[in-house]
């Protein structure tokens, strides 16, 4: 018990009252306003996580937590759903590099952040200065590690290091592949992230005309359901279609007697 996390001024907490969540960032000055009541945060302050206080719980906020209640976002993002299962896909660990291209609001740039800890990189192009500056606030608000570097330009190709993998998130990622290709490891996997099935046949057969293998498209939906035990059920509602994902790999072609 000796090492317990204690809530401590400036750090976040998740507020839960009958399932509404608010994340907030303690203040002592400042107090929480909500149906249940009021909280004064100079309350919470070297008190344990975990706690019921009045009709509120409070808790540690989870990486999706963050996500959901605490980027601002001015774009669609990347849901958890998927972002977590993209940095799966993506063979992603301590010490990875990844290229991303299309920062939108920096949800998926945060998944990624984490993902590669604080040894590894994160490269991220973003052309809209708009939300390349909400997605830097994000960041530099909520990311645990200096270990993301953001361009607020048009991504036309990389110099430096080649990517262990790469991901995309913009409107027409077929145009920049190549560019995307060229900055990438052999053998690296690539993702992409599109709402429309008309996009991903535009895709495919850019795939299927320049050096990749092992394309895969698929989709993830997720219904949960009400926890009263008496009646297990669905939830009446769902977030359904967010994106279709595509992972392909770099491959390079060469005939039997090249040796290569």
């Amino acid at each position: 018990m000796g090492n317990m996390k204690t809530i401590e001024d400036g750090q976040l907490v998740l507020i839960i009252w009958r399932g509404r969540r608010y994340l907030k960032r303690i203040a002592l000055d400042q107090s929480f306003h909500g149906k249940g009541g009021m909280l004064r945060y100079s309350e919470l302050v070297g008190k344990p996580y975990g706690i019921r206080i009045n009709e509120y719980d409070i808790f540690e906020p989870t990486i999706e937590d963050i996500v959901m209640y605490g980027l601002k976002r001015e774009t669609q993002i990347v849901f958890p759903k998927e972002s977590f299962y993209i940095a799966f896909r993506l063979s992603l660990k301590k010490g990875s590099r990844v290229l991303e291209v299309g920062t939108g609001s920096g949800a998926n740039t945060f998944i990624l952040s984490h993902a590669v800890g604080p040894e590894g990189r994160v490269v991220s192009y973003e052309q809209e200065e708009r939300h390349f500056r909400n997605a830097k606030r994000n960041i530099e608000r909520f990311c645990e590690w200096d270990n993301v570097e953001l361009h607020n330009e048009e991504f036309t190709g990389y110099n430096g290091e080649e990517f262990d993998a790469a991901f995309i998130d913009v409107r027409e990622p077929w145009a920049i592949l190549d560019k995307v290709r060229d900055a990438v490891k052999r053998s690296a996997p690539i993702g992409m992230i599109l709402p429309t099935a008309n996009q991903v046949s535009d895709v495919l057969k850019t795939l299927e005309e320049n050096g990749y293998g092992d394309t895969e498209v698929l989709e993830i939906l997720m219904r949960k359901y009400k926890t009263v035990s008496e009646r297990v059920r669905p939830t009446d509602r769902m977030i359904a279609h967010t994106g279709y994902l595509v992972f392909t790999r770099k491959l390079d072609i060469t005939s039997p007697s090249s040796g290569a």
